[in-house]
């Protein structure tokens, strides 16, 4: 292996972030261009190093290589998208996304534990000033619990490097390593109950940075866990810990999904479909077995590729609304058909819908979890189905609200999808999701199955055969669609009549934002929704409500302690003082004696 190959898309990352700190008196125009090479000069080092390396390189090393790619080009579309979205952006900001590109590849790219925390912590620091960067209340408060979240996780992650030599000495230490490793990376990686700086920090990031943090830094947390999981500890060590992390996995997916439902905040929406999304990766990992690790790959890439796409998209929308509120958007599909088309590739996908990426990935969890075939495996599945069709309710919603019903007030967007920055990233990231559906074969043959390290029985035939009849569905509905629009256009346009009254368009609006709010009111889901708008699912709000109490305790135990200490310490000092005191009585013949016996003690250890 060429180790100087496979560590330069490291160096490049902070060799750009360097450059733009000197270069930090050039023009915009200037940077911009520094940008966009040094995020091509990133991913070509990562292809290149897969040409020269891949027939050489351990499976380990082939899913480090495997996800450094799919870094690499997702932060190319982000910072492409960012000349766009930020054109006043200042050096400061350039060079941050460097320096957190950098960050990722060091944890995935490294082979040191050591070295892996050490860029864990440069990805964590460099993502928390981008999610400050807008310096708002929101972004400050948001950015805090970030990296108060995270460096938690990161004490538990670098207790749990450390302890990776004790392992073999006591089944209880691996127990209790094995649980730090789980906090560390799932913490990061956004799993139930430790998710919630997620939904806080996405939407205050600029959302380029959202995109790349939703779209990969995330899947540091996975690629992590992975690592440990299969490598280290290996799969079914303890039946225990499996179900823990299968239970893990349907909070997460459904959890994420419920709360994704009734969100008006089109980028707090995403970051709870992140969420979700990650809960059936970590149901792939949970069933400990090739195809589940097949699966929670391929999903991997996938989330990666359409959740960065629908945070693009939403940039689009905020950009062009000046608000991230659903309830401000409507009307939009004739104003920004671009968006609106690759925004309902992207909702497909991540519904699941063949013949797109989404649906071949969760097909090979949807078979992990029934090949595992116990009881908890087959409530997954049923978890994962239903988390499904959720998520698509979820963005027929937002579809709706966005492009179709009635604009609340009047835009010219005539200007939005000209940018190449732009449309470059959405047509390309539209595309993934296409060709990693109609080509799941390759997938797995080329990049999945030597990541594994072992080939893995899967039911392609079928995912082919489902993604042939989709994609069918999809090129006769878009032939009626065209040939059906010149008689659309005949159709007669009248004013909506009701019950002797004629309804203005903007009164006959469909509302999803509103629609989906009744939910809250379904009797079973109620106590769940309260709990969480009170905040008692927030780990982060729970911690801070007991640190006054905890904090009072230890003052009280530790003043408790010292006037023990005092106390008994002075009946010690007073009961010997009181035996000296028979040494002073104030008799002349007894200190004499006294002397002398020392006088005599002192010559003789002399003598000696």
């Amino acid at each position: 292996m060429n180790i100087n190959i496979w560590f330069l898309p490291i160096a490049i990352s902070f060799g750009t972030a360097f450059i733009h700190l000197i270069i930090k008196k050039a023009g915009r125009n200037v940077r911009k261009w520094v940008s966009l090479a040094g995020a091509f000069a990133v991913l070509f080092s990562c292809l290149y190093s897969m040409h020269i390396n891949y027939n050489v390189l351990s499976s380990g090393e082939i899913l480090g290589l495997l996800f450094a790619t799919l870094i690499s080009f997702i932060g190319l579309f982000s910072i492409s998208f960012s000349q766009w979205y930020n054109p006043e952006a200042s050096f400061v900001y350039d060079g941050l996304l460097f320096l957190f590109l950098g960050g990722m590849l060091g944890v995935v790219l490294v082979h040191s534990l050591i070295a892996l925390y050490i860029y864990w912590e440069i990805m964590t620091v460099a993502s928390f000033f981008l999610v400050l960067f807008s310096d708002t209340d929101e972004a400050r408060d948001a950015s805090l619990k970030y990296i108060i979240m995270t460096g938690a996780g990161s004490i538990f992650l670098i207790f749990g490097i450390l302890g990776i030599w004790l392992l073999e000495e006591n089944i209880l230490w691996k127990h209790i390593f094995f649980f730090c490793v789980l906090v560390g990376t799932g913490i990061k990686a956004g799993i139930f109950p430790l998710h919630t700086w997620l939904p806080d920090a996405h939407p205050a990031a600029p959302t380029p940075v959202s995109s790349m943090l939703s779209g990969v830094m995330i899947k540091t947390g996975i690629y992590t866990l992975i690592r440990f999981y299969f490598v280290i500890f290996k799969p079914s060590w303890s039946i225990g810990w499996e179900t823990i992390m299968m239970v893990l996995g349907i909070l997460t997916l459904l959890g994420g999904v419920f709360l994704a439902l009734i969100q008006h905040d089109i980028k707090r929406l995403l970051a709870y479909h992140s969420i979700s999304q990650i809960g059936y990766i970590f149901l792939g990992i949970a069933c400990g077995t090739t195809i589940g690790l097949a699966g929670a790959l391929y999903h991997t890439i996938n989330h990666a590729i359409f959740k960065s796409l629908l945070f693009l998209g939403a940039g689009v929308l905020i950009k062009t609304n000046s608000s991230r509120n659903l309830e401000d958007y409507g009307g939009l599909a004739r104003k920004l058909p671009l968006t609106f088309g690759v925004m309902m590739v992207a909702a497909l996908s991540i519904s699941g819908i063949p013949p797109f990426n989404g649906f071949v990935s969760k097909w090979i969890i949807y078979q992990a979890l029934l090949t595992k075939n116990n009881g908890i495996s087959t409530f997954a599945f049923i978890a994962a189905l239903l988390g499904s069709v959720l998520t698509l309710a979820s963005f027929v919603k937002v579809l709706n609200d966005s492009f179709m019903g009635v604009r609340k007030k009047d835009i010219s967007a005539e200007h939005i999808e000209v940018s190449p920055f732009m449309n470059i990233p959405l047509v390309l990231l539209a595309a993934g999701c296409l060709l990693f559906g109609i080509f799941p074969g390759f997938v797995t043959e080329r990049f999945l199955f030597p990541s594994i390290g072992e080939y893995v029985l899967l039911n392609i035939e079928l995912i082919k055969m489902a993604s042939y009849y989709g994609w069918l569905a999809i090129s006769i509905l878009a032939v009626i669609f065209i040939t059906g629009m010149k008689w659309i256009k005949r159709a007669r346009k009248t004013d909506t009549f009701f019950g002797g009254e004629i309804l203005s368009a903007e009164a006959t609006a469909f509302d999803g934002t509103h629609f989906y709010g009744t939910v809250k009111d379904i009797t079973p889901l109620k106590k769940f929704y309260t709990a969480e708008s009170r905040g008692v699912m927030d780990i982060y709000q729970i911690a801070l409500m007991a640190l006054p109490k905890t904090g009072m305790l230890f003052i009280n135990l530790a003043v408790k302690a010292v006037e023990s200490l005092y106390v008994k310490g002075s009946s010690f000092l007073n009961y010997w003082v009181d035996r000296l005191k028979l040494l002073q009585n104030g008799l002349l013949a007894k200190y004499l004696i006294w002397f002398f016996a020392g006088t005599i003690i002192i010559m003789e250890v002399i003598r000696r």
